[in-house]
């Protein structure tokens, strides 16, 4: 199947001033990330220059490092001050960009998840495109605590005429999840790296502005898990396989990441 025959899909490429990590990143993108329709683009939340002693201008640096793989990647900056933080406005300025370029599917991911190993995302891509009742895959870890019910959804492009290929996933359902007895987790929208398509946005809201990054996760999450919409939205799936409990990221940066040693929190 021809790269035009796939649909276009966006990299969102999130990022703030960790230059090493966010430059790791990228190779191990280019190295194990598998798709053949991809457009890049980087979001730049107010880094402003390395934090190498290089003296140069983190976005570029990411930008023309991309440029060296990918026939296509654009970039903005944010003008977020020294001290705030804008992690929500940041991505949906990146969703502007992309949408713009005929993208209705994204791929998120910060400059602190790096790949380990391939990442094959045409099923992924093949049922956010078919089904229109699902709108946003995860793609890391899997924990305890959530509610799911196995499904097959079937990814056409990838079979034979008349014969699609077919995947088995886990469908959250938000009202098990919610209410677990005996374990909860309300993280069921996590901004770990996903792929996700624009009706979740339509259906949830985009992602919220001028906070942190945990805060416009929690917002996001909370968007989702108190809509009217109940189980009847764009559902969230994760694939059933390796992916689910051996997630194929190493988180380079973790919880005490560039923002914490730069502000103190």
């Amino acid at each position: 199947m021809s790269q035009t025959e796939w649909p276009k899909v966006g990299i969102l490429f999130a990022t703030y001033k960790r230059t090493q990590a966010a430059l790791r990143t990228i190779d191990s993108l280019k190295q194990y990330l598998v798709y053949p329709n991809l457009t890049w683009h980087v979001c730049s939340d107010g880094s402003g220059k390395t934090d190498d002693g290089t003296e140069r201008i983190h976005v570029d640096v990411c930008r023309e490092a991309i440029a060296q793989f990918a026939p296509t990647v654009t970039a903005h900056e944010m003008d977020t001050k020294p001290g705030a933080f804008n992690t929500g406005g940041n991505i949906n300025r990146g969703l502007e960009a992309i949408y713009a370029r005929g993208c209705d599917i994204y791929y998120l991911c910060f400059d602190d998840w790096a790949l380990t190993r391939e990442l094959d995302i045409r099923p992924h891509v093949d049922v956010l495109d078919t089904h229109e009742q699902v709108g946003f895959i995860r793609l890391s870890y899997h924990v305890p605590g959530h509610g799911a019910l196995s499904v097959r959804y079937d990814a056409p492009r990838l079979g034979t005429p008349g014969n699609p290929a077919g995947y088995m996933w886990w469908r959250l359902i938000r009202g098990w999840s919610l209410q677990n007895p005996w374990e909860r987790d309300t993280y069921l929208v996590s901004t770990q790296p996903f792929v996700a398509h624009r009706r979740f946005h339509a259906a949830y809201g985009m992602h919220p502005e001028n906070c942190s990054p945990g805060d416009a996760e929690i917002g996001l999450g909370k968007q989702y898990n108190e809509s009217p919409l109940g189980e009847n939205g764009p559902q969230i799936l994760w694939q059933i396989g390796p992916i689910t409990v051996h997630a194929p990221y190493a988180h380079l940066v973790g919880r005490a990441h560039d923002y914490a040693a730069q502000f103190g929190t």
